[in-house]
């Protein structure tokens, strides 16, 4: 007989949108007796673009409340913590709440009103950003509840990313030039000048390519134009020959 994990995983492979896979974790997490569940990335949904992933129900002021001092990541300490290690981190244990501040402290403490004293997290498996799931219930739950919550939280996790993300129109797609100046930077580590050498060109259009690419991608930084080339599907792709002729 399949067990309840695997036909959670058909289930997914079946949505065809990041909506049913929310529904569908949702009732998952439903029928595992939690009230009340969050899975959040941790960076802004905004800044994460079409990978950001937002499924709870939470009350909106807990969800501000776990955002709230995003440009201080630590000041979020559950984020903290669960990024260090990916065992579930009870929210009432001593252990890691002993190494908090006061602040912090208090900041868990009111988490626990809003939503739930019997809390649990833990940080999904991913590559391309930071995210964890946090489970709260009328009673402290078993170790295998809490196993196959967060199981079912780290597949939809995945099926969201990919459903979520957005389709490129042919000038969306970096040019082959383009392409190849991002890549040896990001990969290789190299400055325009290598990046010139490497190429063949002045060092000016090595920084022309580079600032088309920022353009097409909406990036402002090295490390965004790299999110964004993940994002889309484009890091380990070659890019598309130029219709006008490369620069």
């Amino acid at each position: 007989m399949r067990s309840a994990y695997w036909k959670f995983v058909e289930a997914c492979e079946s949505a065809q949108s990041p909506r049913a896979v929310k529904d569908l974790l949702s009732s998952a997490i439903r029928r595992l007796e939690f009230d009340r569940f969050a899975l959040m990335t941790h960076l802004s949904v905004d800044e994460l673009g079409s990978f950001g992933v937002l499924v709870h129900n939470f009350p909106t002021e807990a969800i501000d409340h776990m955002y709230r001092h995003q440009p201080d990541r630590w000041s979020n300490p559950i984020f903290e913590t669960v990024e260090r290690s990916y065992q579930p981190l009870h929210w009432g244990s001593h252990g890691w709440r002993a190494r908090l501040t006061a602040d912090q402290r208090e900041w868990v403490n009111q988490l626990s009103r809003m939503v739930g004293r019997n809390g649990v997290s833990q940080g999904m498996r991913s590559i391309l950003a930071g995210a964890s799931c946090s489970l709260t219930s009328a009673t402290p739950a078993t170790a295998d509840r809490i196993r196959l919550a967060m199981r079912f939280a780290n597949y939809a996790y995945q099926c969201i990313q990919v459903l979520q993300r957005r389709q490129l129109t042919e000038t969306d797609h970096l040019t082959v030039r383009e392409h190849e100046v991002l890549y040896r930077a990001a990969l290789r580590g190299e400055r325009p000048s290598a990046v010139a050498h490497g190429l063949g060109v002045k060092v000016s259009t090595v920084r022309t390519l580079r600032q088309k690419a920022y353009g097409r991608l909406d990036a402002n930084s090295p490390e965004q134009a790299v999110w964004r080339m993940i994002e889309s599907g484009q890091f380990f792709r070659s890019g598309r020959k130029s219709w006008s002729g490369e620069s």
